[in-house]
């Protein structure tokens, strides 16, 4: 007899989250050991940031996660996530969900254990703050960060003629030279970034393009949200969203394994070098979900793997698998306020 609805719902209730969230880790360190990507001077890039996640408008969710009041008068239950992604290999290390008035800085902590003296984390403008950058140091990881304009060190470097520059953040007892650089995109936007690697072998034009790399967690964010379909809850209660939300990220990693046995070329730290007519030949990542979608319960439940497996390899490696992308292609970000973003309808929650 097949359980019933109720015994599902008593089972998922013993099942902790913290219990699918190591599966990440687990997971990411499996693809590890069995995968050589490039690295930046020796070092694996870690690429870290946030986002903020649609939960179910109930009052056990708006009380667990928070959330914020809407123009139109009502409240919207909210979460924040984050998560630490590898960017070569394109699967992530580690990530987490709490609650929406939690900041960067704060969700950042919880990811420290994670890093090593082999890890380099890039990060966006959301995350630089003096007492990270120490910890970080302390942990001997090495870092680079955006910094905003906000900041002294980025305003002085600005004016200055100078675009390659160290500067103290610590103090007479624990002293932290870090070093400020600046470079100039076509655009003409101007980052300022900070490191705590002091080769001058590596210009600032060298570390620009290795902050344009952390895009690809932007781009893993969107294919788990739009792809994955995260925000479609299985449940409505806190419990059940971490749950779900933990398990997304294992599917993401295990489509990762899979793009990277299909396709070597796929782990890359920069996008591929275009061809004869200037197109790019990438992966389709939505063809890799879409493959493992069906494939992913046999799999776990170790049944004619090695079959199945070389069925999704062999799908993978067509020629039609590749999708076709415009080398430096450039567009405006829309409006936030012109954008409306699609809810999913509880009773057409796909399995």
């Amino acid at each position: 007899m097949p359980p019933t609805k109720s015994a599902l719902c008593q089972a998922r209730r013993q099942l902790l989250p913290e219990a699918v969230r190591t599966l990440i880790g687990f997971s990411a360190q499996h693809i590890v050991e069995h995968s050589e990507v490039p690295r930046w001077h020796g070092l694996r890039v870690l690429a870290l940031d946030s986002t903020v996640l649609r939960v179910p408008a109930v009052p056990e969710c708006a009380e667990f996660f928070g959330g914020m009041n809407t123009g139109g008068g009502g409240f919207r239950a909210l979460a924040r996530a984050s998560a630490l992604l590898d960017v070569a290999r394109g699967c992530f290390v580690d990530a987490f969900v709490g609650g929406y008035s939690e900041n960067d800085r704060s969700l950042a902590q919880r990811h420290l254990s994670a890093l090593n003296a082999q890890d380099l984390l890039v990060m966006d403008r959301g995350y630089p703050s003096r007492a990270l950058f120490a910890q970080l140091a302390r942990q001997d990881v090495k870092f680079c960060a955006r910094l905003s304009h906000s900041w002294s060190e980025t305003k002085r470097i600005l004016r200055g003629a100078v675009a390659d520059q160290v500067c103290e953040f610590g103090n007479s007892e624990a002293p932290l030279p870090l070093r400020i650089l600046r470079h100039a995109l076509p655009n003409g936007t101007v980052l300022v970034l900070i490191t705590n690697v002091m080769d001058a072998c590596i210009t600032p034009e060298d570390f620009a393009a290795l902050y344009r790399g952390r895009w690809r967690i932007e781009e893993c964010f969107k294919l788990i949200k739009a792809r994955l379909q995260m925000e479609n809850w299985s449940g409505v209660l806190p419990h059940t969203v971490e749950q779900d939300f933990y398990a997304s990220f294992v599917h993401a990693n295990c489509a990762a394994a899979l793009a990277l046995e299909a396709d070597p070329g796929h782990a890359c730290l920069y996008p591929p070098t275009p061809g004869n007519k200037g197109w790019r030949r990438t992966l389709n990542c939505t063809l890799v979900i879409k493959s493992l979608r069906h494939a992913l319960p046999q799999l776990l439940l170790n049944i004619d793997v090695e079959e199945l497996i070389a069925r999704l390899l062999a799908r993978l490696r067509k020629p039609g698998a590749k999708e076709l992308t415009r080398a430096d292609r450039q567009a405006p970000r829309p409006r936030h306020d012109r954008v409306r973003i699609a809810g999913f309808h509880f009773a057409y929650k796909s399995a």
